[in-house]
């Protein structure tokens, strides 16, 4: 199992925890498995998660797949305007 730390913002304690209850229940959905928080302030909480890695590597390979699909629009896009220049 792998170990994954969520940051977790808010200028207050009270938006803190609030902002922990929806990154527990968001990732909680995934099959996150939360194992506790650290609570270090403004933009430094972190929410500590252990993971499968196979759904790690499901994550990185549909972040991969949105990255691409957004670099070929982007390339038919140019590819089209130069078409209309000449």
């Amino acid at each position: 199992m792998a170990i994954k730390n969520i940051v977790v913002g808010g200028f207050s304690k009270e938006q803190r925890e609030k902002e922990l209850e929806k990154v527990k229940t968001k990732y909680e959905k995934k099959a996150y498995k939360f194992l506790k928080y650290i609570d270090n302030g403004t933009l430094k909480s972190v929410a500590v998660f252990e993971v499968s890695p196979s759904i790690i590597r499901k994550e990185r390979s549909a972040q991969l797949i949105v990255i691409g699909v957004g670099f070929l629009i982007i390339s038919a896009i140019l590819y089209f305007k130069s078409m209309n220049i000449n």
